[in-house]
This record gives C-alpha cells, sequence and structure tokens, in this order.
C-alpha cells in the first residue's frame, strides 16, 4: 500500500470512509485482509482511528475479526446475500409508503447529489459514482420519518456494500451510462413528481437481486 497525503489527527471517521472508498475502487476485495499497521502509515495516522475504524466496520458487517488472524472485508454467501436484499426489499417498501415529500431545499440537496454522480459518470469513475450514490440513497432514506425502519436500511445498505461495489464494477464495463445514470434520475423524478407508486417501484430496482456475486 502506498501513503497517501492526510490531515494529521484524521478521525476514525474517515478512515472508515478511506477503508469503504477501497472498497468501492475494487482495491479491497472480500475475503481479503486488513492490517491496523499498513493502513496507519498509508493514511499518515496513528494505530488508534485505525483501529477504532476497523471496529465500526466490524460492527456494520462489512469487516470480520478472528483470533490471531485479525480483520477482513466480509465474504457475504449467496443465501446471505438473498436474505439481506430480501429484508432490505421489505424495509423498502415500508419506507417508500411512509417518506415525507421533500421541500424545495431538501430537493436541492437531491439534485446536487445528482449531480455529483452526472460527474462521475463523465469522469469515468465508478467508485466515486458509489460515494454519491451512497449519500443520495441514504437521504432519501431519512426523508421518511421511521426512524426505527430508516436505521435498519441504512444498517442493511452498509452491510451490503461490497455486494453493491462489485455488481457496479461489474455493470460499469457492460452496460451503457444511461442504465447506470437511471439509479439516482429514477428516484429523482419520482420524488419530483411525487408519485408514490413510482417511488416503490424505483426503490425496489435497487434491491433486485444481482446476476452475479460481488468477485
Amino acid at each position: 500500500m502506498e501513503p497517501v497525503s492526510r490531515k494529521s489527527g484524521q478521525s476514525s471517521a474517515e478512515v472508515v470512509e478511506s477503508i469503504r472508498e477501497a472498497i468501492r475502487a475494487g482495491e479491497l476485495l472480500p475475503g481479503m485482509h486488513l492490517k491496523q499497521a499498513e493502513w496507519a502509515v498509508r493514511l499518515g495516522v496513528s494505530r488508534v482511528p485505525v483501529r477504532e475504524a476497523l471496529g465500526i466496520l466490524e460492527s456494520e458487517g462489512i469487516l470480520i475479526h478472528e483470533p490471531h488472524q485479525g480483520y477482513s472485508v466480509a465474504l457475504l454467501s449467496d443465501s446471505e446475500i438473498r436474505q439481506l436484499y430480501l429484508l432490505r426489499r421489505l424495509i423498502d417498501r415500508e419506507i417508500a409508503a411512509a417518506l415525507t415529500w421533500p421541500d424545495e431545499t431538501r430537493m436541492a440537496q437531491l439534485r446536487m447529489l445528482g449531480q455529483a454522480a452526472e460527474s462521475a459518470i463523465a469522469a469515468n469513475n465508478a467508485a466515486e459514482w458509489l460515494s454519491c450514490n451512497d449519500r443520495f440513497v441514504i437521504a432519501v432514506y431519512r426523508l421518511c420519518p421511521l426512524e426505527i425502519l430508516v436505521g435498519e436500511a441504512i444498517k442493511l445498505w452498509r452491510r451490503t456494500e461490497t455486494v453493491r461495489s462489485g455488481r457496479v464494477r461489474y455493470e460499469w464495463t457492460t452496460l451503457s451510462p444511461e442504465a447506470i445514470r437511471q439509479t439516482v434520475s429514477r428516484i429523482l423524478s419520482t420524488l419530483e413528481d411525487r408519485d408514490r407508486p413510482a417511488l416503490k417501484s424505483a426503490l425496489g430496482r435497487l434491491t433486485r437481486l444481482p446476476r452475479r456475486a460481488a468477485p
């Protein structure tokens, strides 16, 4: 791992995001090990925020920890993937049904995230698009007032990070940019039109089972 320039005093939240970026870019794949010392050197920080970040990602189900082996990226079985996507589908339906339509301020924020996703497509940057999509979907979830369901939806979204990242990287090379673009634009349109049935359908597309598991 090559060291990268980072601010001193980097927080564990920033280390978490750096590791997420490596997963989205395909640098960290399911089953691969992470070493605290290597990540501390790479990010120019002490081991404390790295250790905290690894613990956070373990609690989200993205990493697993085994005695005498350390941390590695979780490798989900096909059965686990199907169960997680089923749970997401069920909760997303309830979120779509109860979601409060965004006011103009929130709508403007969502449009900005959509524009950032467009820029990532134009730059042919799948990892950046995944990051924009992540922020966009979580912002949509948070329009729903049912806090417990929203919390569970975000947990499931996080836990399926590796599956989603692998799927998008694969589809990035096999689908047209328009097909990728519609993931965000379809949801934006339903929010602008305040079309609840269409919103349920658009969120439902997020939980279609991948045709192949993450690499």
